[in-house]
């Protein structure tokens, strides 16, 4: 009796761990056990360092503690509220990281789950004014 409660123990657990790996690949959701699987990060980049970064530092200090960002920009005028397109948008991680796979494997589908957006905003005086993290469902 105990062998058969192990036993239905271990297929509802593998059950679940099946299905928790499906539903993040269906959709775009974020990845139950590899939240990251479809985000890339800036070469010396993670979460738990952009966390360090705060508004009123200096570019100097944000590249000393995450390293030079992926793409820097100014955004269009309707990005920000009060319509200042003098500030610079340093974006530490982006969207694809599960399609450049699939293109290197040489395969034609593309499963895609949401990706985490991390990126700091600068003033014309190289400070930061803005940080905008979070989960991007696109």
């Amino acid at each position: 009796m105990r062998i058969l409660k192990v036993l239905v123990a271990v297929i509802v657990i593998l059950f679940l761990l099946y299905h928790a790996f499906i539903f993040g690949w269906l959709g775009e959701r974020k990845h139950l056990i590899s939240p990251y699987i479809d985000t890339q990060f800036a070469p010396n980049y993670s979460p738990k360092k952009f966390d360090k970064i705060k508004v009123g530092m200096m570019l100097n200090e944000v590249e000393s503690i995450i390293g030079k960002p992926f793409h820097a920009r100014i955004p269009p005028m309707s990005y920000h509220i009060d319509n200042d397109s003098t500030k610079n948008e340093y974006d530490y991680t982006g969207d694809g990281k599960l399609l450049d796979k699939m293109q290197e494997q040489g395969k034609r589908y593309y499963y895609d789950c949401a990706w985490y957006r991390s990126l700091v905003i600068f003033d014309t005086n190289n400070i930061v004014v803005e940080i905008n993290k979070g989960w991007n469902y696109d």
